[in-house]
């Protein structure tokens, strides 16, 4: 079986030089190879020059590679295609990918994740997990990977993430913060007369959340130091502030649609949707972040 790699999206944006920085850093941290991949446009007739101009791509991609200290660079392609987030989808389908990186789309605000088309199409169909780096992220200060967040809710994607996250945790020496949002009921019918109080539910369900959330941080195992937050209010909201103070944060997409595939659910895209501003990791449903 062929040792598994970390893909890195490449391409002639302004952009890509954060998800090389971010698979670098993840590279060299869990010391898990990289791919370099580039996509170059169909030509339905070859040229010799657009043979020379592939080449010419491999090799930069290779120079590239070469300046990642502490990284095994496992192999550097470059490939065409008519849909580039296609051709970047069929590399996630093998056997050796185990997280594709890419970066944030230019119209953003710095250090925020607002994704581009590519990264979109991928958040819809990768077959591995799907890394994002915020815009401006190859510009911080290198630091360590102190802070490592997941979100939680007790069900089975998030139970994989905490899995994946916890794993990461382990091989980085970061502090685990498991993250859980309670919403509170909408309590338009305590006023009318004659109604069923909700605070004594609302209270059952925040309890059950606390419950969960305690046995997930008890679950976690030796090696990690895992801590547990809950908090009240929208989940996407809170995981979007939470994100300012983690250096990267890891979620589980969505239960239905085919299995393997990345596919965002109603918290993980509106917490796109907030601008997260540390890098993200989104999980596919019936796959492990296993770095």
């Amino acid at each position: 079986m062929p040792e598994r790699t970390i893909l890195i999206a490449v391409d002639a944006g302004e952009r890509t030089l954060d998800a090389v920085r971010l698979g670098e850093t993840l590279a060299r941290l869990t010391g898990v190879p990289v791919t370099l991949a580039s996509v170059f446009a169909h030509i339905p007739f070859e040229t010799d020059d657009q043979r020379a101009a592939r080449e010419e791509a491999r090799r930069t991609l290779l120079e590239l590679g070469a300046t990642m200290e502490g990284v095994t660079v496992a192999d550097a392609r470059v490939v065409e295609a008519r849909s580039p987030a296609r051709a970047l989808q069929r590399m996630t389908e093998e056997a050796d990918a185990a997280l594709i990186v890419i970066g944030s789309t230019t119209r953003g605000p710095v250090g925020r994740i607002v994704p581009g088309t590519v990264a979109e199409r991928l958040l819809h169909g990768a077959a591995c997990p799907v890394a994002i780096a915020p815009a401006g992220y190859a510009e911080r200060e290198p630091a360590p990977l102190a802070a490592i967040g997941v979100a939680f809710d007790d069900s089975d994607e998030s139970r994989v993430a905490l899995d994946g996250a916890a794993d990461l945790a382990r091989r980085t020496g970061a502090t685990l913060r498991i993250i859980t949002a309670h919403q509170p009921l909408v309590a338009a019918a305590l006023a009318a007369p004659g109604t069923i109080s909700l605070e004594p539910l609302d209270e059952q369900l925040r309890e059950e959340r606390r419950a969960a959330l305690d046995a997930a941080v008890a679950g976690v195992g030796d090696g990690v130091r895992a801590e547990g937050e809950l908090h009240t209010g929208d989940a996407a909201v809170i995981l979007a502030e939470r994100s300012a103070h983690l250096d990267l944060l890891v979620a589980g997409s969505r239960g239905y649609g085919p299995l393997g595939a990345v596919l965002l659910g109603g918290t993980t895209h509106r917490l796109l949707a907030e601008e997260v501003s540390c890098p993200l990791v989104v999980v596919p449903r019936g796959r492990a972040l296993r770095l």
